[in-house]
């Protein structure tokens, strides 16, 4: 994984070796506000800017979750306070896949202290001024260095390198939904999750997280490396296996650290193989 100096290296050497020809920035942003009229007049004023263009548009945390993972806009606007969660704890998780950083667009003045600490680029007041806005945008691009005739190139590398590092991100939290609030936890401190029904447990310590999702998305947001499925109905963090001893039918049992025991079942017995480098099961 390339740090934030190893990738100012690969620009840097990329910037060099291009030629002189200028070409234009475009920057691709996405808002975030639960008041369709406050969003409309920002993409209004957006739309004006050079060289800036609006990708989506998300009234909830979870939907600018999904929208920024897939559209990998240079620019976030976000309100404080959404339905869904807390704007500030969602900065956290989406501040390492945006390139050029997160404008908070609110009308609450007091959250300011919070949003710099979260390595907000710019808190702007609403209602936006476009004098305002002009200068956060100016600010969004300023973080990038003069564009070259080949920097298309290597924006892709870089690019790139952002996208692992970020999903490498994505994956190091999962969302937790429930019914008066939404928050996340760290992956590294889930033991094991379960189908349980229409519900699915994630278990992290003495904590018992009932989720109503389908086990298999929320495989999706796990890391494979740390985490392998072993039945149809659970999915084990690797680092918290003690042992593995044989169980009824050619299956095994899962033995975690915290002590719960989970069976494993034939059809998934070839992750077991892959875990320990080996064919002829554990």
């Amino acid at each position: 994984m390339f740090s934030a100096d190893g990738k100012l290296q690969v620009r840097q050497q990329l910037s060099a070796e291009a030629s002189t020809a200028p070409l234009v920035r475009q920057l691709g942003a996405v808002l975030v506000d639960a008041d369709e009229v406050a969003r409309r007049h920002l993409r209004q004023l957006l739309d004006d800017e050079p060289g800036v263009r609006v990708a989506a548009e998300c009234a909830t945390g979870e939907a600018a979750l999904e929208a920024i993972t897939g559209e990998r806009p240079s620019l976030v606007f976000l309100d404080v306070m959404l339905p869904d969660m807390n704007g500030l704890a969602l900065a956290r998780e989406l501040a390492p896949q945006v390139p050029a950083g997160l404008v908070f667009v609110t009308d609450r003045a007091h959250w300011a202290l919070q949003a710099f600490e979260v390595q907000a680029l710019d808190y702007v007041l609403k209602p936006v001024d476009r004098g305002r806005l002009r200068t956060a945008v100016a600010r969004a691009r300023s973080l990038f260095p003069q564009d070259r005739r080949d920097a298309a190139a290597s924006e892709r590398l870089l690019a790139l390198l952002d996208r692992r590092d970020a999903e490498r991100q994505r994956r190091a939290r999962l969302l937790i939904r429930r019914a008066d609030a939404a928050y996340f936890i760290r992956t590294d401190t889930i033991d094991w999750v379960e189908a349980a029904g229409k519900l699915v447990n994630v278990h992290a310590g003495k904590q018992v997280h009932a989720q109503r999702e389908a086990l298999a998305r929320i495989e999706r947001h796990l890391d494979p490396e740390q985490f392998i499925r072993i039945s149809r109905s659970a999915i084990v963090n690797v680092d918290r296996i003690r042992q593995i001893q044989p169980w009824f039918n050619g299956e095994y049992l899962v033995i975690l650290d915290g002590g719960s025991q989970v069976p494993t079942s034939r059809h998934y017995r070839v992750n077991l193989r892959r875990l320990f480098g080996r064919d002829d099961a554990p």
